[in-house]
């Protein structure tokens, strides 16, 4: 059973990021008004089942995500698709309930194919839930992080992984669409090619002992190993530089204190070697 601690006015304290204000936003929000906001100024085609806690928690993370790219300088591609969902609808039941797809295929029955890149959640009750369900996995250690967005911030990380893996060595697949975004370059393999070795290409025994002490068990599961060390990594650290959903300090300053041990598995990750 949870145990909620409560400060002197009887109101609820969290210790995952969440507070009394982002519980007011959740009421507050209309779903399909962000949905339009979010088409309208940013081309992200959204679908949030009129989840207001999933509709927060996606608006939260484009904040997030813009203010750290303007702190870092950099520039990767928003995800092109949000979808909130039911699991009666999901063709292969056995998906995680949150997932992002690296390419372009059929996730939803009588819905068309979704383009690589897009992210799926599974609609939720509300952000408490969220909380109290990342908090428990955090503390089995199973999870990097305890933030009730992570479960959020992993999965924009992905997307924004893949589009750094495909603007670097192209496409490759055979979706026109993601041809068009992302064009053939020099590089001799494609990062349909890198994504299709990476499926199966798992860390040392030694290496994930290092890994499950930093990040939890869930970084070191053998299926696309290298995408979620990653996601998992800048996950914990993002989290961890956040104050509620303010960044408060540089998460790739927190990573550069990690042991170097952990680093140079990093580097391997990122170098997909």
């Amino acid at each position: 059973m949870k145990i909620y601690q409560y400060d002197k006015d009887n109101h609820l304290i969290f210790k995952s990021g969440l507070n009394r204000k982002i519980l007011n936003k959740e009421q507050a929000i209309y779903p399909l008004n962000e949905e339009i906001f979010l088409e309208k100024h940013f081309g992200i085609e959204a679908h949030f089942s009129n989840s207001k806690p999933g509709a927060l928690a996606n608006t939260l993370c484009l904040n997030i995500f813009k203010n750290l790219f303007k702190t870092l300088k950099i520039n990767l591609s928003l995800p092109p698709v949000l979808t909130i969902y039911t699991r009666n609808i999901l063709i292969d039941r056995n998906n995680a309930p949150n997932f992002c797809i690296p390419d372009t295929r059929e996730i939803l029955k009588d819905d068309y194919p979704f383009p690589g890149r897009s992210i799926f959640f599974e609609k939720f009750e509300s952000l408490q839930k969220i909380n109290d369900i990342t908090e428990n996995r955090y503390n089995n250690h199973k999870v990097s992080s305890p933030h009730f967005l992570a479960s959020f911030i992993h999965e924009w990380i992905h997307s924004f992984q893949l589009d750094n893996i495909y603007t670097k060595y192209g496409y490759g697949g055979k979706c026109e669409y993601l041809q068009k975004q992302y064009p053939k370059t020099d590089s001799h393999k494609s990062g349909y090619k890198i994504l299709s070795e990476l499926e199966t290409k798992t860390l040392s025994n030694f290496e994930n002992n290092i890994i499950y002490d930093i990040l939890g068990e869930y970084a070191t599961s053998s299926k696309y190993q290298y995408l979620e060390v990653f996601s998992e990594t800048m996950t914990k650290f993002i989290c961890e530089s956040l104050k509620g959903t303010t960044f408060v300090k540089n998460p790739l300053e927190l990573l550069k204190k990690t042991p170097k041990e952990f680093q140079a598995i990093l580097k391997k990750v990122w170098l997909f070697q």
